[in-house]
């Protein structure tokens, strides 16, 4: 997600003359990647090959910028990017990270286990009912990577796997296991149930817990309720909350007009002959992208100040994620802590390799000046890491923030209905916010959804605006206008962050704050 150092509405005037505009498009195609999509290569002194954090290969190349997640290939970093970024950011902030030790078996960090607690009653499979799980289902090739994680340390059921991470799952459906660690090229087998590693999962250095999707499935049982997720949701009341104006057919010049006066507005016709609109369904995502590694988490965005031991994430394939949304027996279901706490894939940025798919939608909406240059290379990789696909069962919530680098965005519903509750840049004194990092982005624990007034009592004096985007509709929001939303059912949603001539002065000066907050921490 992307937004500037004050938090006044935006500028009545647009910023800068044409020369000034075309300096700051240079500029803007001119700088670096997000952090992590720069070059990777060995560092000076790796003598240690650790583990990829993609795919759990010997990994001898290491993160440029925060020298701490390792991979095999700069492949499995770009795969990895979306789920590491937040993590390399929080890296780099904390500092030079500890080499692990060397002994054989992951070394736990000093962190509190993680709470990955309630996992589903019912029948629990012990040493040999992984394998007849999988020949039950027929589902052996599907897994569930905890990163970072190991459960049990120390339990191996014999010795570790050295053939690499095939051979490990291999071994492990044979030998009927609950799972594996994966940790600096070798595998270490875990005899104890699937679900009971899930639910015990620690913290590990550079450590992989594998579970097989097929075990934690059959544990939840066979009846197909015991996967069932709600259909829809009922919209939220909220007391005194102004609507979002809903228009058609508007000009260049009036929706920009709406930005210089920081006014939202849902687009009813922004869809207009998008493929999309009849192609894309759940069925046909994971029948053509079911081998996409995604993460998913039970808590979104994250939140730096406070999501550390409390969000749990995993990395699924999409057709493992789509049998979740959908109901149908899956592993994930079972690492749901309630009911009310889904997984949300809210990280998948699938225009870098899949090109294609930008014919059944578009980065640009008809009526907006969207100034980010397309263009190849570093133009490229820039413009298609701002426009991601969010999808996930009614119920997903996206907290309380506002984007980062004073960036606008909108989010069109390809699939089902979503509700936002937004809440204008000058409320920001208003909603107790997390303190604004580098990159200006802003995070509340503020929930307007159940409002609480004693632990929030400044947001009383918030004014929200509510509005239900259906099925078709796009949400256009000015930069640095808060957004709550939820999935009222099933829903995809493409998502594009963007600058223009109203926020490209703010953008620009974000980026350089950035820049040298990264240089003084180098």
């Amino acid at each position: 997600a992307f937004c500037s150092s004050s938090f006044a509405p935006c500028r009545a005037t647009p910023c800068g003359s044409a020369s000034g505009s075309r300096a700051s498009l240079r500029s803007l195609a001119a700088l670096p990647a997000p952090p992590c999509r720069q070059s990777m290569g060995a560092m000076a002194g790796d003598s240690d090959v650790a583990s990829c954090a993609h795919c759990g290969q010997p990994a001898p190349l290491r993160c440029s910028r925060c020298r701490s997640a390792r991979f095999c290939s700069p492949r499995c970093q770009r795969l990895c990017w979306t789920s590491h970024r937040s993590h390399c950011i929080d890296a780099t902030e904390a500092g030079e990270p500890t080499a692990p030790q060397s002994r054989p078996q992951p070394s736990l960090s000093s962190a509190a286990p993680a709470s990955v607690a309630s996992v589903a009653q019912g029948a629990v499979f012990g040493a040999g009912d992984g394998a007849r799980a999988v020949a039950a289902t027929g589902r052996g090739d599907e897994w569930i990577r905890m990163v970072g994680k190991d459960a049990f340390p120390g339990e191996d059921a014999g010795p570790p796997v050295r053939d690499g991470l095939e051979a490990a799952q291999k071994v492990c459906l044979e030998r009927g296991c609950g799972g594996f660690v994966f940790w600096q090229g070798q595998a270490f087998l875990r005899a104890r149930p699937s679900a009971e590693l899930a639910a015990n999962a620690q913290n590990a250095a550079a450590a992989t817990l594998w579970l097989p999707a097929s075990a934690l499935a059959s544990a939840r049982g066979r009846a197909s309720s015991s996967f069932a997720l709600p259909a829809s949701l009922p919209e939220l009341v909220v007391e005194g909350a102004r609507p979002v104006e809903k228009r058609a057919g508007l000009s260049e010049d009036e929706m920009t007009d709406r930005f210089v006066h920081s006014k939202p507005v849902v687009l009813t016709d922004a869809q207009r002959e998008w493929p999309a609109q009849s192609k894309w369904t759940f069925e046909w995502l994971g029948a053509n992208f079911g081998e996409e590694e995604m993460p998913v988490s039970d808590l979104a965005p994250f939140f730096q100040q406070c999501d550390r031991g409390k969000i749990q994430t995993v990395k699924v394939s999409m057709r493992e994620y789509i049998r979740y949304i959908l109901g149908q027996p899956n592993g994930i279901r079972s690492l749901q802590k309630s009911d009310e706490q889904v997984f949300y894939g809210n990280g998948w940025c699938p225009f870098m390799q899949h090109d294609s798919l930008l014919s059944d939608v578009s980065d640009r909406l008809y009526c907006v000046r969207d100034s980010v240059p397309r263009g190849d290379g570093l133009a490229r990789g820039f413009n298609t890491s701002l426009t991601k696909v969010f999808l996930g069962p009614a119920g997903t919530i996206s907290r309380l923030h506002h984007d980062t680098y004073s960036t606008h965005v909108w989010l069109s519903q390809i699939r089902g209905r979503k509700q936002f509750i937004c809440y204008a840049p000058e409320d920001t004194e208003h909603l107790h916010c997390h303190p604004e990092d580098d990159y200006d982005g802003r995070t509340s624990l503020f929930d307007p959804s159940a409002p609480d007034f004693n632990a929030f009592p400044r947001a009383r004096n918030a004014r929200a605006f509510s509005v239900v985007v259906e099925e078709g509709e796009t949400v256009v929001l000015p930069s640095r206008w808060w957004h709550w939303a939820k999935s009222l059912t099933p829903s995809i949603t493409l998502m594009r962050n963007f600058v223009n001539e109203v926020n490209m002065k703010d953008y620009m000066q974000i980026m350089e704050r950035a820049q040298r907050a990264k240089a003084q921490r180098k």
